[in-house]
């Protein structure tokens, strides 16, 4: 098995120095600027926010500064260069006023139709790949807004890279283009979850139960390192019953993954571990979250639902800092869980290698945080 895992490592290694090279290349051809003019607000009207990765928690993210505009710049047009989940989630949200859906076969007509079309291009990313260079340039905007691109020609605009959270990225973003001081602000928009948190108290109430707590559990995350596989998942749940037996489990629904958490709720048929019986969706999630003491879940957009929110997590975090510090839980009392280290840089480690001592005494301090 260890032999296989470098393989793969030597694999992963091979293929992210062949970026790197095709990234240098693309700088050389596409990092130019066509316009050299000064960077002034009052005359940004039209922007564009790159988030064609289409991840939610970047979605997310991205709904303070749609939400900061609104209030102060009303007269700046958004639009948003996603997929459809995140324009399911700003809709719903913190809409904007237009989208363009990205896919790769459709790369050449979005960029024909929206040639010099922006005032201002929006890319928060931490990293910039050889495909991010080519589209930008291919856009043609008047200014870019990059995190800590000054080595790029491309972006004349720069967010200073002491914001490493994405909240505090967009935030800081913002406040370039207004001119009021823009306060503290708590949590992110998030969907009206109202009438589903209403029918989850009435699932929970009718199971009759005596219990201490309600715990939120998602087994899902972007990737396959980061999703626990179905005896993983089946082995901690297990566990949590025999050691915490005090513990409600509610799973949260999750898109496409119906026969995974009903064959779970199954074979274990335990009257406290619930699975509400409807189709996953956004505010179904939040209402979990909401009615939850916590929530443990891995590194993905349920961590950032819970911080929008401001319930507590415990997140399953790679040995990464830079990562953590961009998309660590910004709920009160929220733990992290971090896994085993990486036996070198391009190992993959799974989200259920970590040491369940750190997660029972990750419990423990967010309960008694909240007693």
């Amino acid at each position: 098995m260890q032999i296989v895992k470098r393989v793969k490592a030597k694999w992963r290694c091979i293929r992210n120095q062949i970026k790197v090279l095709k990234l240098n290349l693309y700088i050389k051809k596409y990092d130019k600027r066509t316009h050299n003019l000064i960077f002034d607000k009052s005359n940004i009207k039209n922007i564009v926010i790159l988030r064609w990765d289409d991840k939610l928690g970047d979605a997310m993210m991205c709904g303070n500064f749609i939400k900061i505009l609104r209030q102060y710049r009303p007269d700046i047009h958004i639009t948003v260069l996603t997929g459809l989940t995140t324009k399911s989630w700003l809709n719903k949200a913190a809409p904007a006023d237009n989208y363009i859906i990205y896919s790769k076969e459709k790369r050449d007509q979005i960029i024909q139709n929206n040639m010099g079309k922006f005032d201002l291009f929006i890319d928060l990313g931490t990293h910039c790949s050889y495909k991010d260079i080519y589209l930008l340039s291919k856009f043609k905007a008047k200014h870019y807004l990059g995190f800590n691109r000054q080595k790029y020609a491309l972006f004349d605009v720069n967010i200073d890279n002491k914001y490493h959270h994405f909240k505090e990225r967009y935030i800081a973003a913002a406040q370039l283009l207004v001119d009021q001081a823009i306060g503290k602000i708590n949590g992110l928009p998030t969907p009206d979850f109202l009438v589903k948190k209403v029918e989850l108290q009435q699932l929970v109430s009718r199971t009759k139960l005596t219990y201490n707590n309600v715990v939120a559990i998602n087994f899902f995350g972007s990737g396959k390192y980061r999703r626990f596989s179905f005896e993983q998942a089946k082995m901690l749940l297990i566990r949590w019953r025999q050691q915490f037996p005090q513990d409600l489990l509610i799973i949260i629904p999750t898109p496409n993954e119906e026969k995974f958490t009903g064959s779970l709720v199954t074979i274990l048929n335990d009257p406290a571990i619930i699975l509400p019986q409807q189709l996953a969706c956004f505010e179904m999630s939040l209402a979990i979250i909401n009615i939850a003491d916590f929530t443990f879940t891995p590194d993905t957009a349920v961590v950032h639902m819970a911080s929008a929110i401001n319930k507590p997590v415990i997140g399953v975090y790679r040995q990464n800092m830079q990562n953590y510090e961009e998309w660590k839980p910004l709920g009160n009392h929220s733990q992290c869980l971090l896994n085993r280290q990486p036996f070198c840089s391009d190992d993959s480690v799974h989200v259920h290698e970590f040491d369940w001592q750190d997660l029972v005494l990750a419990r423990s301090t967010i309960l008694k945080a909240l007693a």
